[in-house]
């Protein structure tokens, strides 16, 4: 698998899986610009990259504003040279039960979920189209199956699948392919919030593979669809999730 001469726009790539995106995607050679609101994480992620000799460029934007959203595709484009893979992973979440949902979180957690994903997918789509070898991948989640206590996070991570699906029937006589990669439980930084250790040890204790997953294996799933090896993949959601969610 290489990604040689590919550019690539990753978003909330400062930590986590989207760090590992940007990492193994730069170390098959790739040209990465690495999107974040928290710009100094993904400076450092970015040092690691060029400590290893990659290449790439760091961006600090809110992707929940649409126009900030266009200005990180149009510019990542101008800056790498073009742009021929779209990985959207940027996400936000908030926890409570349906009844005390409030409509400000409902909103915050759609607006960078899903309709971000939107926005960065049609900005990007001229881009996408000249390079011949386009390619947009959307982390979603397990939680596409439904889950309590955070109904807007499960909604979002449904609708980027089902926009996933209907990006890949539009674009794909364009040349432009989009396929989806949902997550488990995944031992990064976000796994310490509340009790999700707590319920990822529950979890993963019935699956067939009986732990977390490393971002490094997310990392893997997602250049593999972003490399020609999978040229003939669109519109596909690959579970990677220890066997958590099982045909």
């Amino acid at each position: 698998m290489t990604l040689a001469g590919r550019t690539a726009l990753i978003t909330g790539a400062a930590r986590g899986i989207g760090a590992a995106i940007a990492t193994r995607m730069a170390a098959e050679g790739a040209q990465v610009a690495l999107c974040d609101l928290d710009a100094e994480g993904a400076r450092a992620t970015l040092a690691r990259i060029e400590r290893d000799g990659g290449k790439g460029i760091v961006q600090e934007a809110d992707v929940s504003d649409a126009g900030a959203a266009r200005a990180v595709v149009a510019q990542a484009a101008e800056r790498l040279g073009g742009l021929d893979i779209l990985v959207n992973n940027a996400a936000t979440g908030a926890r409570a039960k349906i009844r005390d949902y409030t409509l400000e979180d409902w909103d915050r957690v759609l607006a960078v979920n899903l309709r971000a994903p939107f926005v960065l997918s049609q900005a990007a789509l001229d881009h996408l189209a000249r390079s011949g070898t386009g390619a947009i991948v959307n982390i979603c989640s397990v939680a596409v199956i439904g889950f309590f206590g955070q109904i807007a996070y499960d909604a979002s991570k449904g609708g980027l699948l089902s926009l996933t699906r209907a990006l890949a029937v539009e674009l794909g006589r364009s040349g432009i392919r989009a396929n989806a990669v949902c997550p488990g439980f995944v031992d990064t930084a976000m796994a310490d919030h509340g009790n999700l250790r707590e319920l990822a040890a529950k979890q993963t204790a019935t699956q067939p593979i009986a732990r977390m997953g490393q971002p490094e294996e997310i990392a893997n799933a997602v250049c593999w669809l972003a490399s020609d090896e999978a040229r003939y993949v669109t519109g596909q959601a690959l579970f990677v999730d220890g066997g958590w969610v099982r045909a």
